[in-house]
């Protein structure tokens, strides 16, 4: 699975111009919908009846192929949750320290909410056959950029 890395120092500076304290909280809002409404979407994805009965029978052929990757899909969807999960997390955490945040917390919070500040291990990376650069061990996503990932591989898993 993967798992959320270390953000960025909030040193650099942030994508675009930075956020008020209206922007970023009408952000983590809908960030936390998002997040409620993704979470119920997985969870209802464990609890499918077809999953149930594919993981646990003993499948051959194409099946076994379909699942297999379906199986992988579900993996790496859930580390993207959790992914995505932290970053929110660490943002709602940077809002709560004042009722008025500073620049500082404005320009970590915008990093956060519109950066690619969520960094997750790349769980099929194997070293390259060639001489092309070296495999991609972690990628990183804005949050936003996580959300369209999650919801194409829950497209696919659903197939």
């Amino acid at each position: 699975m993967g798992v959320a890395g270390s953000f960025p120092s909030f040193a650099g500076r942030p994508p675009g111009p930075v956020m008020d304290r209206e922007e970023a909280d009408r952000a983590l809002a809908r960030l936390g919908a998002e997040h409620e409404a993704i979470e119920t979407s997985l969870l209802a994805l464990q609890d499918h009846a077809g999953r149930r009965l594919l993981e646990g029978a003993e499948l051959t052929g194409v099946t076994r192929e379909r699942w297999a990757t379906t199986e992988q899909s579900i993996t790496l969807l859930w580390g993207y949750f959790d992914a995505y999960a932290g970053a929110l997390s660490e943002a709602r955490e940077i809002r709560a320290r004042r009722r008025h945040p500073n620049r500082e917390d404005l320009v970590a919070l915008t990093e956060l909410l519109r950066g690619e500040a969520v960094t997750v291990a790349n769980p099929g990376a194997v070293p390259p056959p060639s001489v092309a650069g070296p495999a991609r061990l972690s990628e990183r996503f804005s949050l936003q950029e996580l959300v369209a990932r999650m919801n194409e591989l829950y497209a696919r898993s659903l197939d």
